[in-house]
């Protein structure tokens, strides 16, 4: 999980040096989906295993910081290109992937099961 957050924010960086460069964002665009799209289905196994509340709250809480961060993340986005340039927001996005690699190691033992190899029976 934290490796692909790792490369979803170097790709981050990427479209933030060369947000100029269009085949460069294309590309990166991609890239980035096939991460996200992996790494899913990893925080979320991660959320409903670890929370300490019923499955249906914590699926609730998790939904509720996912959809507040997707209807922020644009105006923001926008926002700080606006005042700053189009490479900011990127760097910023970057930046934030990078702190929560950060908190989901210092807070491992609680999302440690994600590792673990679940076997049918």
């Amino acid at each position: 999980m934290c490796m692909m957050l790792i490369l979803f924010a170097i790709v981050l960086v990427a479209m933030g040096i060369w947000t100029s460069t269009q085949w460069v964002v294309i590309a990166a665009v991609i890239f980035a989906g096939a991460l996200l799209g992996n790494n899913n289905t990893l925080i979320t196994t991660a959320v409903m295993n670890a929370a300490p509340v019923e499955r249906s709250t914590a699926s609730a809480a998790y939904s509720f910081l996912r959809f507040i961060g997707g209807a922020i993340a644009p105006f923001m986005a926008g926002k700080l290109a606006e005042i700053y340039n189009p490479s900011v927001p990127f760097i910023v996005g970057a930046l934030f992937v990078f702190i929560s690699v950060l908190f989901i190691w210092f807070n491992y033992k609680h999302v440690k099961h994600v590792d673990s190899v679940e076997t049918a029976h």
